[in-house]
């Protein structure tokens, strides 16, 4: 349904940068690399969900997500600047051999690492942008929103679980948050 598009090369070379952006979430050595690398995600994001900016659907839903996601990451970018501190380095295959779960800042880092996650992956309250997201063309849903965008949330806090992770605040905290999120998700499924 794209095939007479006029825009059909603007499309694909966003879905080309997301594709760029999410490889580079997972390979990223760096902390701060990491966090552009994430905040290229919602920006490749929102040009994508607004690719059909003409209808006020799609701009407002682009902007929605643009905000929650990239309001997450600011949190995430305090929280990798705090973590790194705290370790004494930025370099993620070094920061891997410490845990900083005694180290006096260790609750804000986790608190601003928990909330990016948690916005990308549209978990509970975050989850209001996810729908509307789906203003996008079908292949941006179904690649971006449904399988990969949401799982970077997921991943983030599976890298991160050797740092800031085996700690009771850890695991009632997260789990908590997907507990709540089933939850929700399967209430709202009842409701349609």
């Amino acid at each position: 349904y794209l095939a007479n598009d006029k825009n059909l090369g603007r499309f694909y070379t966003f879905l080309l940068i997301f594709m760029a952006a999410m490889l580079g979430v997972v390979l990223a050595g760096n902390l701060i690399a990491l966090f552009l690398f994430w905040e290229l995600t919602s920006i490749s994001s929102f040009l994508l969900i607004g690719f059909k900016h003409k209808k006020y659907e799609s701009r407002n839903a682009a902007q929605q997500a643009l905000f929650i996601t990239g309001g997450g990451g600011l949190a995430l970018l305090g929280g990798l600047v705090i973590m790194g501190l705290a370790a004494g380095t930025f370099e993620y295959n070094i920061l891997l051999t410490q845990s900083i779960t005694d180290h006096p800042y260790y609750l804000l880092a986790f608190t601003l690492v928990l909330l990016g996650a948690i916005t990308k992956s549209a978990q509970t309250p975050f989850h209001f942008w996810l729908p509307g997201a789906m203003a996008a063309p079908t292949p941006v849903s179904a690649y971006l929103h449904s399988a990969t965008m949401v799982k970077a949330g997921i991943y983030l806090l599976a890298r991160f679980l050797p740092v800031l992770g085996h700690t009771d605040l850890w695991f009632y905290t997260v789990t908590g948050f997907g507990a709540v999120t089933m939850t929700v998700g399967a209430f709202l499924s009842w409701q349609n």
